[in-house]
Order: C-alpha cells, then sequence, then structure tokens
C-alpha cells in the first residue's frame, strides 16, 4: 500500500511538473522570464497545476492528512515571525526604490498566491506525506526538501538561464524548510501556503522594481558573490527552520498532533 502511495505521488508530481513548465512554454511561445510571466496576466499553467495536484488529493481522500485543515494550535502561527521580516524588507525595499503600476503588482499576488497553493500542496503535501507512509519524518523531509529545490531548475526550459535556474534550485531548497517548519509545527499547510505567496510577491515585486530603478547588478557581469547571493541571503532564514525542525525527530511522530 505505503508503495502504491508512493506511486500515485510521483506520478502527480511528473504531470504536475510538466504543466507548470511546459505549459509555461506553450502559453508563452517560447521562452520567458519568470517576472513576465507573473505579471502580465494570469499564469493559467500555475492554476492549471493547482487544480490537478487538489483534484488528486481530492479523488484519494488526502486531505486532512496533507494539511487541508484548520490549524490545530493558532499560537504556533507566531513562529511566521522571522521570514515575515524577510516579506516585509522586500516590500520595504521594493518601496524604496519605486513599486511597480498597480496593476503589475496585482497579478504578481493573485498569481504568487496561486504558486503557493500549489507548490505547498504538492510538495508538504502530497509528497511529504506519501514518503512518511513508508520512511520515518526526517528521511521524508530531506527527499521532499531535495525535490523542491531540484523541481526549480527546471525553469532552464522556461527562462533559458542555466545558471540562474541552479542558484534558484539551491536557493528554494533552503527556503523550503520553513514552509516545512510551518506545515508540521501548525499541523496545517495553509499558514505555508499564504507564507510561500507572500514571500513570492515580496521576491518578484522587489525584482520588477529594482529592474524599473535600472538594476545596475546587470550593469556589469556578476561575480561568484553575487550569483550566490540568493542562497547566502536566505540562509539563516533556513537556519532558524532548522531549528524549529529540532524535535520532529521524536518517536517519529508529527510533533504537531
Amino acid at each position: 500500500m505505503t508503495i502504491h502511495r508512493i506511486a500515485i505521488a510521483l506520478v502527480t508530481f511528473v504531470i504536475w511538473a510538466v504543466i507548470t513548465v511546459w505549459g509555461a512554454r506553450l502559453l508563452q511561445g517560447g521562452e520567458a522570464g519568470l517576472g513576465d510571466m507573473l505579471s502580465q496576466g494570469p499564469a493559467w499553467q500555475i492554476v492549471a497545476a493547482a487544480a490537478f495536484v487538489l483534484a488528486v488529493t481530492l479523488w484519494k481522500g488526502w486531505g486532512n492528512e496533507t494539511g487541508l485543515r484548520p490549524i490545530r494550535h493558532p499560537g504556533t502561527l507566531r513562529l511566521a515571525w522571522f521570514p515575515m521580516l524577510y516579506i516585509l524588507a522586500g516590500l520595504a525595499a521594493a518601496t524604496a526604490l519605486g513599486l511597480p503600476p498597480a496593476t503589475v503588482m496585482l497579478w504578481v499576488l493573485i498569481n504568487t498566491l496561486f504558486v503557493g497553493f500549489s507548490e505547498e500542496l504538492m510538495f508538504r503535501g502530497v509528497l511529504l506525506q506519501a514518503f512518511r507512509s513508508r520512511y520515518s519524518i526526517w528521511p521524508a523531509v530531506i527527499i521532499t526538501s531535495l525535490m523542491f529545490g531540484a523541481v526549480h531548475s527546471l525553469n532552464i526550459f522556461t527562462t533559458g538561464q542555466v545558471a540562474q535556474s541552479l542558484i534558484q534550485s539551491c536557493a528554494a531548497a533552503l527556503s523550503g524548510l520553513i514552509f516545512m517548519a510551518l506545515r508540521l509545527r501548525t499541523g496545517s499547510i495553509w499558514p505555508g501556503m499564504l507564507l510561500h505567496g507572500l514571500w513570492d510577491f515580496s521576491t518578484f515585486t522587489f525584482g520588477a522594481a529594482a529592474g524599473g530603478a535600472g538594476d545596475a547588478a546587470t550593469a556589469t557581469p556578476p561575480g561568484i558573490g553575487a550569483m550566490l547571493f540568493p542562497v547566502l541571503l536566505v540562509l539563516p532564514n533556513a537556519i532558524y527552520a532548522l531549528y524549529l525542525l529540532r524535535n520532529i525527530g521524536r518517536d517519529n511522530r508529527d510533533p504537531s498532533s
């Protein structure tokens, strides 16, 4: 039964990835920047991928165990204070540089909230619980986190930017740890979905503002330090997430239960 569940989860993941990545190429008619895809209207490939993984979850009756349930302990929401500092700092920096047009920000917000829903349900929902059905919690967390990071390297096929996609893949694996911590500590996937969406909203809003301000980073070829900056930036957030996850292996139980 557990092997069967993992197989269904992996097939769901492959189809989800195809919809997300190749759907973007189809709709964009080729390579396009992530910012452009999120800011110029509905990102239908993300909506379709979210609908697909939700349909599989409901079909298999996995809703409750994947975290589509109320927060068991509302006080655990305070654990999100540290990543929220990142989000507020990004939005503050974007405001200082000059916010993009309101319509751009609206589309980015809508699309990134769908990204948060889709990716959290796929990784911290379906895949995490599938691996937990066979392995103890830490192997399930590690495998899921590595897969979350690796899938971001598929942006190579959407943007055509190899180095940027690989750096994003490493940064995503680290960033994903805080969403994992919230999923396990609150007993619900909704806080991670919201935080994920706001995290991406802050990131892309800052990127749009920096681009509008001239994006001085592109004036000269970036060095290795500049390329690794996204990873170094999220490293404290990942350390905080590991602190929150420090006891999840106790008795191989979900610490939120």
